[in-house]
């Protein structure tokens, strides 16, 4: 109910123009994005149907010539808007057009390698009540949510710590916020049924044994999608990986350390060179919130060396 309170304020303020209905909308949808999947779907679902509705009602009031006309060429452009981020949704951490990316890849024999730079579930733990959020007791660190275990972890200096069903501070439920690699791995099992999900990190491969048996599965074909750390980007050969596929680039992009940008250009190129090995193509795709930045824009356009001369 609160969300068709939200929307129909945004939409019924007196002379409201259809301009700013689009910039409205387009702040909706993006606002979605920060609630939990439950809500964020119905969020996004109540604007979805009531941005349909006021332009079915705006179209039936301009008549015969209405293409013509600004206001239709306004609504044109909000339809757009609609499309545009109905096809680029996230869904729990993965854009649709690497899903849909990842069915086509699927369905034609090769496998797909998905990486993420941060293992656990969920990087911060947040209460829904007075926004405390979990902090290292040792450092200055935040603490890292690691569902399958029931724990908090600090993976700077590595205290841990039982995961809370509440706030220590003011009894109110908890929330997991972020993804990290075994979030990714539980969304993955959840839409590709009976596809082998093959996670590589520190949690789950501890060993050289275990690691050899997973490169084992995933040469055998038996291990149809790769999901993992920095453990996956260099220095392996997978015949079969025909698309890969970066779950958050922006990490690097916004980072103090100066370093920062050539890192994440190094790694984009080392897991880029991970798909396609063999006789099939390899595609790539770079999840980002800010594809026109700089340096993605020339290490994709123009190449690594354009991107170290600059």
């Amino acid at each position: 109910a609160f969300v068709v309170v939200i929307v129909w304020q945004q939409f019924n303020a007196t002379d409201i123009r259809v301009h700013r209905e689009a910039d409205e909308l387009s702040n909706l949808f993006r606002a979605a994005q920060a609630f939990p999947t439950p809500v964020q779907d119905a969020m996004l679902d109540a604007v979805r149907s009531y941005a349909r509705a006021v332009i079915e009602e705006e179209w039936a009031d301009m008549g015969r010539g209405a293409e013509n006309s600004l206001a239709w060429q306004a609504y044109n452009n909000l339809w757009q808007i609609i499309r545009t981020l109905q096809q680029h949704a996230v869904h729990r951490g993965i854009a649709v057009p690497l899903l849909q990316a990842m069915d086509r890849h699927l369905a034609a024999g090769g496998q797909v390698l998905l990486y993420l730079n941060r293992r656990g579930y969920a990087p911060t733990l947040l209460c829904t009540g007075c926004s405390w959020i979990a902090p290292c007791g040792s450092c200055d660190a935040r603490m890292t949510v690691h569902q399958r275990s029931g724990r908090l972890a600090c993976h700077h200096c590595g205290a841990e710590e039982p995961l809370p069903e509440r706030c220590p501070r003011c009894g109110y439920p908890v929330q997991s916020l972020g993804h990290g690699t075994e979030r990714v791995e539980e969304t993955l099992a959840e839409r590709f049924p009976g596809v082998a999900v093959e996670r590589f990190d520190r949690d789950v491969l501890r060993s050289a044994e275990s690691l050899e048996a997973a490169f084992d599965r995933v040469k055998s074909g038996s291990a149809r999608i790769l999901v993992g750390t920095q453990m996956l980007t260099k220095g392996h050969h997978f015949p079969d990986v025909t698309l890969v596929g970066v779950l958050n680039a922006d990490q690097g992009l916004f980072s103090t350390d100066f370093r920062a940008g050539e890192r994440l250009a190094q790694t984009l190129v080392q897991v880029a060179g991970r798909a396609g090995r063999a006789e099939r193509p390899g595609e790539v795709l770079i999840q980002s919130q800010y594809p026109e930045h700089p340096l993605l824009q020339v290490l994709v356009t123009k190449g690594y060396a354009a991107f170290a001369a600059s």
